[in-house]
């Protein structure tokens, strides 16, 4: 569990310092329109609203959406993850295009 750990804060401290060095704005990565239908037949089920993205953060929304209980393993949610990255940009820019 330690090992898992300490490979994820590695990552994180990697995907942060590559986020930070580049102009990128990551809710434009992907398809806003599709990320809502994406969200809208897949999360709204059990999701209401978009959810408030403050908890994961956006640099980590990759890694939660691809597998939600690999990255919090106490996470409540039975979601399995988005397995394509396409998918994946798309709800963070839907995301973090209605969080603003």
């Amino acid at each position: 569990m330690l090992r898992s750990l300490a490979k994820r804060a590695v990552f994180l401290v990697f995907a942060s310092l590559a986020l930070a060095g580049s102009d990128a704005d990551i809710s434009h990565a992907g398809d806003a329109a599709a990320g809502k239908l994406i969200f809208d037949t897949r999360c709204h089920g059990c999701h209401a609203a978009p959810p408030y993205i403050g908890r994961i953060g956006v640099v980590n929304l990759p890694m939660f959406l691809a597998n939600p209980r690999r990255f919090n393993p106490k996470t409540a949610m039975t979601f399995p993850g988005l397995r394509s990255k396409k998918e994946i940009d798309d709800v963070i820019a839907y995301i973090t295009s209605v969080s603003h």
